[in-house]
């Protein structure tokens, strides 16, 4: 790295991971030449790199999901490789889809490019038995948790319901189901047939709270929180009628001061326990009584990087870098209100014109054909109220909503 203080400046940059927009938006304005390789292949992709590839080919008229000859992080990785086979890549940054597949990221760390955790260090960040043993020094509880490989398996045991049921690899709620009675906990198991391989599942205890998360600097030796902020989990606003699904961040977090101190502090003690690089997110459930329950670690750069550099002014990539180098900021930032909130769509039916919305990113092009829960695009807002932003936010949502033209309606107005 030819300088701590602008590492990113000049450099040329591979930004990898399921959503890479964010990061490569952020590179971008860093100074960066970016290269990314991403799964949706959104419409603003082009305005944040150099030049992308995409697992998806967004067509009109077509709903794009097709399968893979490969588990998508190797596939993401791979088509990097390949995009940047004339560049030499100064170095890689990764985002979601890598927390349960550090395999994936062997080749680039093998090529000394890969900058923050390394494969190690993400596998150790997801240890839940190593987990579980450094919180029980700090002031922080950690929800009981078994794996079970199939639903035979449940029979006889006893169960405080309701309760979590969720595949052992996972991002963004995918396939987490609340269980409230054993019939309905086997029914989280996927069927199989007798030549397949056995899908376990996590069963877990059911936090009621408010969903936080901690973003962190971290240099592998000590670490340094800079936000806490809420989640928006299963949000009806914006699209997803409860579940688990990652729907976004908000600013401010609306804790107690004491509660923030409490999550930065065990989120600084976890990094440094674990020996983690770079930025480093941690998730927490809050309850009613104030008591902070920690969720897991993300081992990278988190979709809250976004709301945090718009709120304050800040290169969450550059921070990113300096931090894998040993350096953390001397303060952390001063945050306006905002929110950022992942629109899906609430019925089967074409996408409008999404370039009409200036606030909304990750833009799926118009006239794709998307179901309903498919995520169409992110809407960011900032300013001085967090419930202005949330009502602007909400306000885009609704109209994007009713913008989508039903299946139906465009077959009968064709006919």
């Amino acid at each position: 790295m030819d300088s701590i203080s602008s590492p990113l400046t000049g450099k040329r940059v591979g930004v990898v991971g399921f959503n890479a927009r964010p990061i490569a938006w952020s590179a971008k304005q860093a100074g960066a030449s970016v290269i990314v390789s991403d799964y949706w292949g959104d419409d603003d992709l082009s305005a944040c790199c150099d030049t992308w590839i995409a697992v998806l080919t967004p067509t009109p008229g077509a709903r794009q999901r097709q399968p893979l000859d490969m588990p998508l992080p190797v596939a993401l990785v791979d088509n990097l490789l390949y995009l940047a086979k004339d560049r030499e890549l100064d170095l890689v940054l990764i985002g979601s889809g890598f927390d349960d597949h550090s395999e994936a990221v062997t080749p680039l760390e093998d090529m000394g490019i890969l900058v923050g955790c390394s494969s190690a260090e993400i596998d150790r960040a997801r240890d839940f038995d190593e987990l579980r043993k450094i919180t029980k020094k700090l002031d922080v509880h950690l929800p009981s948790r078994r794996v079970y490989e199939s639903p035979d398996e449940l029979d006889g045991e006893s169960f405080k319901f309701p309760c979590i049921v969720r595949p052992t690899h996972s991002g963004g709620g995918s396939g987490i189901r609340l269980a409230h009675d054993i019939d309905a906990m086997k029914a989280a198991f996927p069927e199989r047939r007798e030549d397949e391989e056995a899908s376990p599942r996590v069963v877990q205890d059911y936090v009621r709270g408010f969903d936080m998360s901690c973003s962190v600097l971290a240099t592998g030796k000590t670490a340094m929180a800079i936000s806490v902020q809420g989640q928006l989990i299963g949000m009806p606003t914006a699209g997803r009628n409860c579940g688990f699904a990652y729907c976004g961040n908000y600013l401010p977090s609306n804790l107690s001061r004491d509660v923030e101190e409490q999550i930065m502090k065990v989120s600084e003690e976890v990094s440094e326990s674990l020996g983690l690089k770079g930025s480093v997110g941690v998730d927490f459930v809050v309850n009613e009584k104030e008591d902070v329950w920690l969720l897991e670690v993300n081992p990278r750069i988190q979709g809250s990087l976004e709301l945090i550099e718009l709120a304050g002014q800040v290169s969450v990539t550059e921070m990113h870098v300096q931090a894998a180098h040993g350096v953390l900021p001397t303060q952390r930032p001063i945050l306006k209100a905002g929110v950022k909130m992942v629109i899906y769509s609430r019925r089967d039916g074409e996408v409008p014109n999404l370039a009409e919305y200036p606030n909304t990113v990750d833009r799926t092009p118009k006239g794709v054909m998307v179901n309903l829960g498919d995520p169409i695009c992110t809407i960011r807002e900032v300013g001085s109220s967090l419930k202005k932003c949330y009502a602007r936010a909400s306000q885009t949502a609704n109209s994007i909503q009713n913008g989508i033209l039903r299946v139906d309606t465009k077959d009968t107005a064709s006919e």
